[in-house]
């Protein structure tokens, strides 16, 4: 979760364990939801890399590029059962590049090059507009629970009530939600915020799984 069930309820200033479930529940939709959304991993974790040659167009690359970032660190760099020096290649840790260095280069005369490392934040350095869109989400979640509202109502809800007479909810932003994202519905006008933290970057190569 992008936002752990202690630090979402102190945000919410609730201190019995009530809506525990209901509140884990939604801080892992919407923690997923986020990271569908710019196609990347937040937290900190291990993995493994395989690259295979014959899925480039061109061989010979002086640059890895790694699927998950920011790199934190790289335990080894192994071509064919060869580990490499690390003074053959430096890394770029905020884009997750790996560059060869003094004439080195990647995907040549090789079968597999397999990269073992580690990216990602760790929790308490998390972004914290990342973070807060997550409080926003769960808090109105949580807000439409405790008024009654269907959740799927919409992404912004009030109610106007006159005592003793009538209570009536109104949606006031449901046309605004960007209904051509698969994530539009559920993230509705955050999405600005979390462009920012998108990756383009795709697995044009290889596999990747994290490390147990």
């Amino acid at each position: 979760m992008l936002v752990t069930l202690a630090d979402m309820k102190t945000y919410l200033n609730i201190s019995d364990n009530s809506q525990d479930t209901f509140l884990t529940q939604q801080l892992n939709l919407f923690s997923e939801a986020i990271e569908g959304y710019c196609n990347r991993i937040f937290l900190a974790a291990d993995y493994v890399q395989t690259f295979y040659p014959q899925d480039y167009k061109w061989i010979f690359q002086r640059r890895l590029p790694l699927y998950h970032f920011p790199l934190n660190s790289v335990a080894s760099i192994d071509e064919d059962g060869t580990v490499l020096a690390d003074t053959e290649y430096r890394l770029h840790k905020p884009t997750g590049f790996v560059d060869g260095l003094e004439g080195k280069y990647f995907l040549g005369c090789i079968k597999k090059t397999i990269v073992t490392y580690n990216a990602g934040y760790v929790y308490a350095n998390l972004p914290k507009p990342l973070q807060n869109v997550v409080y926003a989400l769960v808090q109105e979640a949580y807000n439409k629970k405790s008024a009654g509202i269907a959740l799927n109502f919409g992404t912004g809800v009030q109610r106007v009530s006159i005592p003793g007479t009538l209570s009536i909810d109104f949606d006031y932003t449901l046309t605004q939600d960007d209904r051509g994202n698969a994530f539009g519905i559920l993230l509705g006008s955050h999405l600005n915020v979390l462009d920012q933290y998108r990756s383009e970057r795709t697995l044009v190569s290889g596999t990747i799984a994290f490390v147990e």
